[in-house]
Parts: C-alpha cells; sequence; structure tokens
C-alpha cells in the first residue's frame, strides 16, 4: 500500500514539475502579403510603367476592382508573442499605366 501511495506521489510530483517548465505556448510566424526589400523599394519611381514595377516587385497579390490604377504591396509578419510588424507600399497609375504617386512606409536607404 505504502509503494502505491509513493508511486502516486511521485507521478503527480512529477507531472507538476513538468507543468511548470511549459507557461508559453509556441506559435508559430505568420507572414502574409509581398515583401519587398529595402533596396527594391528604393529602385520604384514615378514615371515607371505597370511592366516596370511588376519586374522590380512583382504583382500585388489582391488588385483592386473600384481602384485598377492603385497598387497595394502590404506585408505583415507576426512572430511569437510579439507585436505584428507591418510595411506598405501603394502606386497610384495614371491612364496610360504609368506611376504618378508612391506612397510607402518602408524607409529608403542611404544615398552612398
Amino acid at each position: 500500500m505504502k509503494s502505491i501511495v509513493r508511486h502516486s506521489l511521485l507521478a503527480v510530483g512529477a507531472t507538476l514539475a513538468l507543468s511548470a517548465c511549459v507557461n508559453i505556448p509556441y506559435r508559430a510566424p505568420v507572414q502574409q502579403g509581398n515583401h519587398i526589400e529595402a533596396d527594391r523599394a528604393a529602385a520604384l519611381r514615378e514615371g515607371m510603367s505597370k511592366t516596370d514595377v511588376a519586374n522590380i516587385v512583382g504583382s500585388p497579390l489582391v488588385s483592386n476592382l473600384f481602384r485598377a490604377n492603385r497598387w497595394d504591396y502590404i506585408y505583415t509578419l507576426q512572430k511569437n508573442h510579439q507585436a505584428r510588424i507591418q510595411s506598405r507600399i501603394t502606386l497610384w497609375f495614371n491612364n496610360d499605366g504609368v506611376v504618378t504617386k508612391i506612397e510607402r512606409d518602408i524607409p529608403e536607404p542611404a544615398a552612398k
């Protein structure tokens, strides 16, 4: 009888000790959107065609049916229990398919 109680207490103690080691569950990093490196974002200029833009940074993942003259590149990264990182580039085109305006929150690299 003493050995049954001893083994039960040992099992409960081992379970409590092991459960104390795992207090934060693992969450896999989640990436969504177009990841654009800073040097590629810096290569974008007004006056480029849609083909030139697509050759540099690729086509956007989602196209807007109501604004065909606007391309949005949005990237988000959510790492394990950390704040979400988001970057965005928006390109505006005229009716001829030429970039007229660029909005970005990706910092441009310093000139060399």
